[in-house]
């Protein structure tokens, strides 16, 4: 998939699928990968066929590659770490937007979307974003449309679909 080096794409989608279909590819395609996701590693691994990269749990848990919702400045530098880390390129799928704003309120984390956008563009990674558009007021979802790129879900969509009948027939 061509996606933009350097920018945030917000997903709009009901559940996360397609965003997890599209981090799957880029990394199956060699890309670094870091899943932040509400969904119990092992759990995200097996039902998101996520087989390489590395996946945090936005949980309130002790526990290893756990990352806590309220630590909003701990899940910057998570990111910003792993962007360093890789400096040719990765990709980040933060999948709890939502639960962020549920737990930090909505400016807050809008800041820490505004603060994401100027740390990627500064590096080579791509973020994917997904957001169910219902949860959020219409004024809402369109301030975070104004700060992301705006994937395009159809064509995303058509494109993995393509490539994964490709592999079925041995393309």
């Amino acid at each position: 998939m061509e996606l933009l080096e350097g920018a945030c794409y917000l997903v709009e989608e009901p559940k996360p699928q397609l965003s997890f279909r599209v981090y799957r590819e880029l990394v199956r395609q060699g890309i670094p990968g870091m899943c932040i996701t509400r969904v119990y590693p092992d759990l995200a691994r097996e039902k998101f066929g996520l087989e390489d990269g590395r996946v945090l749990w936005l949980a309130d848990t002790p526990a290893d590659d756990v990352l806590r919702p309220t630590a909003i400045v701990n899940l910057s530098k998570a990111i910003e770490v792993f962007l360093e880390e890789h400096p040719q390129g990765g990709v980040v799928l933060l999948d709890g937007l939502e639960y962020l704003i549920l737990r930090n309120g909505y400016d807050a984390v809008l800041q820490f979307i505004e603060h994401l956008s100027d740390l990627v563009v500064r590096g080579r990674g791509i973020v994917l974003i997904p957001l169910s558009p219902a949860t959020l007021d219409r004024k809402e979802v369109a301030r975070v449309e104004r700060d992301l790129e705006l994937a395009d879900t159809d064509a995303w969509r058509a494109e993995l679909d393509a490539r994964e009948w490709s592999r079925r027939l041995g393309g």
